[in-house]
């Protein structure tokens, strides 16, 4: 679990350096504040990552639901859906290269 810390935009302004080294270092993340509002946070690059792949997760399977319903719905199988998709690959292929597979 990461921590938290308040800075003002001023103090970061002023030792931004030390600040990335800190971040850095840590999994602490910045909460850069400006007239008391909260505008920006700075997190290490790795914890970036980490939460940037975990909503796109999240989304992909948001998306995995919702496609698999649809499916059920119209009564679609997964074996439909495959030959669907092989049928889908020898016309692509055909168009491409002008030959069956």
């Amino acid at each position: 679990m990461f921590r938290q810390a308040v800075i003002k935009a001023s103090e970061g302004h002023r030792a931004f350096g030390k600040l990335l080294k800190r971040v850095y270092r840590s999994d602490e993340h910045l909460i850069v504040e400006r007239d008391g509002f909260p505008v920006a946070v700075l997190m290490s690059y790795q914890e970036y990552e980490r939460l940037s792949r975990g909503q796109a997760v999240a989304a992909f399977e948001g998306f995995s639901r919702a496609f698999g319903q649809e499916l059920e719905q119209q009564g679609i199988t997964e074996e439909d859906l495959v030959q669907e998709l092989e049928e889908g690959k020898k016309e692509v292929y055909k168009e491409r290269y002008g030959r069956r597979v």
